[in-house]
């Protein structure tokens, strides 16, 4: 934002400041100087003015900000008096509030008997200075009051505002109606909402409030009529209409931030002053002024210990006094235990709304430089919470397992989460005002997010991946939000054991065994796996988690191939475990020393029908083996040429050991023997190598 410094000195009796100092206290106080043009009393700043701080957008209010960082005395002389003759100006207009809280206040001036023609050549100079055209005097006289004391305002036709009942022109500020149109000055237009707030008369409207006037009622070369306008508008009715509209000025930038309430009698009155000495006519006596809602100051107190112990520092009471008092706050020292400052906030600092803005506003005008240098206390952590503990556990068991850690926003778009609403909590949940479609719905697992990472990371080369999530899913149960947490995971591409082996293509007995990872990593007993349908996997590559007890604690399988091409997928392996189902394990009271003696492992091989579940291979295996039998395996799984349809060929791995002493090779055999005969029990069930 331009700011010049001839323009800036104006306010500050006796010579013009040092540009460079004045540019390095602006910064100090928290208006940055980015840039500067020019030398001497000709120099123009650049100055980041932050949207908290739209008093400081004008000349009088960074010259405010300028003779506190300085030590400056600040003198704002006023518009002086308006010269003023013939008819009341509430005779010849006036002004009709419909929506107060959008529009507290809207004043108005009339002048007649203008002449249209340039502004005068100090007018001009001090707008070219910082980048503003000049267009004629009246249009010239508001642009200059917005950037003298930061008050938008607009020069109306009054011969070309509709008349109301009782003869005078009239401004209505009022919402639009739907459908209403309006040409704005830069000749677009526009179809109005019902939300838009309008400057109407009384048949039309005649401009957007606090963002461009209209068209029809602009002035022009023949305009000798002028109803000057200087209002206060509510900041988010502004700032509605700019983006409904896409429109950007210097008047929304302003109102869309918050100007001061009590400076649209003082914009009148120096635009009036200034088309009054470069256009001629008469000031009509009076001001039209319609308040709906008078400004009422606030009053806020500043504790002085408060201000020693948030600093770590003490400042003097007097230093605090004379800070405020240059800053327009009106201080006032109470004395007694409490010893507080009490303050008047002006109307123009909207943004300071209890005791800590004052601690900044004395500390950013005294120096954060001053701030003394401590260390800050040592952190002592307390215990965490049993179910944060839970889920810490089960992202350091799935990182474990190999898996990436994804984190993905809770809200997915309804297309994505529709078919896993079947496996979640319940009914899908939508948002009743969502940033958009892709996230219009709480996910019912956090699969959909990792389907959407897969898919990121596929697109980008990245095929082989392992990723879990620890997050929440969502349902609508019982009139409410339910909620679950789950440990969900995503295998795609290839698969490695271990870096000697050869990758192969992740398959479902990968997902099982990051389940029963899980478990055993969080002390659980060993899960079931029952064959069971789910809609969005592949049919007879799902099943259904269960956990001792009989508690279901989640699922696991294939992506259906319809679905896992729409995210660019091949055969990809999802899971979704919930932590709360999984049987918390009971404190350990002994642990089992390893045997010291070699185990042994043989291979089966068995031909069976698909619909025989790996549960019942398992326990077969399991009641015919002996006390030695540690663990039974699935090592792969073949169905294709060489295999009847219907059936498939699974590659079992039985493992035996003793904590006593070494097996015999022959007991092995044994043991092995006895488990395909046990085998070739199951219907339509055979083992490679045994009749």
């Amino acid at each position: 934002m331009k700011m010049s410094l001839s323009w800036l000195a104006s306010y500050l009796p006796g010579p013009a400041p040092d540009p460079s100092a004045a540019a390095e206290r602006l910064t100090s106080v928290g208006f940055i100087v980015e840039g500067r043009e020019g030398e001497g009393a000709s120099t123009v700043y650049d100055v980041e003015v932050t949207a908290n701080r739209p008093d400081g957008m004008n000349h009088r209010g960074l010259a405010r900000e300028a003779a506190v960082a300085l030590g400056r005395e600040f003198r704002d002389p006023g518009p002086g008096p308006v010269s003023e003759s013939g008819r009341p100006a509430a005779e010849l207009a006036a002004i009709v509030i419909e929506e107060g809280e959008l529009c507290p206040r809207y004043s108005a001036r009339v002048i007649e008997g203008i002449r249209m023609g340039p502004a005068s050549a100090a007018v001009r100079a001090r707008l070219e200075s910082i980048g503003s055209n000049a267009i004629s005097a009246p249009v010239d006289a508001t642009n200059h009051v917005l950037w003298d004391i930061g008050q938008p305002m607009h020069a109306f036709d009054l011969d070309r505002l509709a008349k109301g009942k009782d003869g005078r022109p009239t401004i209505v500020v009022r919402l639009a109606r739907p459908g209403e149109k309006l040409v704005t000055l830069d000749g677009v237009e526009r179809t109005l909402a019902g939300d838009q707030l309008v400057i109407a008369d009384a048949e039309k409207p005649v401009a957007l409030a606090g963002v461009m006037g209209g068209l029809h009622s602009a002035i022009s070369d023949s305009t000798t009529r002028i109803l000057l306008e200087s209002a206060h508008f509510h900041p988010g009715a502004v700032r509605r209409t700019a983006k409904a509209t896409g429109m950007h000025t210097d008047a929304s930038h302003r109102f869309e931030r918050g100007t001061d309430p009590l400076t649209t009698l003082d914009g009148l009155d120096r635009a009036a002053r200034i088309i009054a000495a470069d256009c001629g006519g008469e000031v009509r006596p009076g001001v039209i002024d319609a308040v709906a809602r008078p400004f009422a100051a606030r009053t806020l107190g500043l504790r002085l210990a408060r201000l020693g112990s948030f600093l770590g520092m003490e400042v003097a009471p007097e230093r605090c006094l004379s800070i405020l008092a240059a800053l327009g706050f009106a201080p006032e020292r109470k004395g007694g235990a409490g010893d507080v400052i009490e303050v008047t906030v002006p109307s123009w600092r909207i943004d300071v709304a209890g005791e800590i803005d004052l601690v900044e506003e004395i500390i950013r005008c005294v120096g954060y430089d001053q701030l003394p240098e401590t260390l800050p206390p040592v952190f002592e952590p307390g215990e965490s919470a049993e179910s944060s503990i839970l889920e810490d556990r089960a992202r350091d068991q799935l990182a474990g397992l190999g898996l990436t850690e994804a984190h993905n926003y809770s809200f997915v778009s309804g297309a994505e989460n529709a078919p896993f609403v079947p496996a979640g909590p319940g009914e899908p949940v939508e948002i009743e005002n969502p940033l958009g479609e892709p996230f219009s719905t709480l996910r019912a697992t956090p699969v959909v997010g990792l389907l959407r990472s897969a898919q990121h990371n596929v697109r980008r080369s990245r095929a082989d991946l392992g990723l879990f999530e620890v997050a929440r899913s969502f349902g609508w149960k019982d009139g409410q939000v339910a909620e679950r947490r789950s440990a969900a995971f995503l295998l795609a591409g290839r698969r490695q054991s271990h870096w000697s082996d050869a990758a192969r293509e992740a398959d479902f007995f990968d997902g099982t065994g990051i389940v029963a990872g899980l478990f055993s990593g969080l002390g659980a007993p060993a899960p079931r796996f029952e064959a069971a349908p789910f809609p969005f996997l592949a049919e007879g590559r799902s099943a259904r988690i269960v956990a001792e007890g009989g508690a279901v604690a989640g699922w696991v399988g294939v992506l259906a191939s319809p679905l896992a091409e729409g995210w660019d997928l091949a055969d990809p392996v999802v899971g979704d475990v919930d932590l709360d189902a999984i049987p918390k394990p009971a404190p350990v009271t002994s642990v089992e020393i390893p045997s010291r003696f070699p185990g042994s492992s043989v291979d089966l091989t068995l031909t069976h029908r698909k619909e025989i579940p790996w549960r019942l291979v398992e326990e077969t295996v399991k009641r015919a083996g002996p006390a030695e039998l540690l663990a039974v395996d699935a090592n792969n799984r073949y169905s294709g040429p060489g295999v009847a349809p219907g059936f498939v060929k699974t590659n079992l791995s039985l493992r035996f050991g003793s904590p006593e002493r070494s097996l015999s090779r022959e007991e092995v055999n044994g043991w092995r023997d006895s488990a395909a005969r046990a085998l070739l029990a199951l219907p339509e069930t055979g083992v490679d190598g045994i009749d």
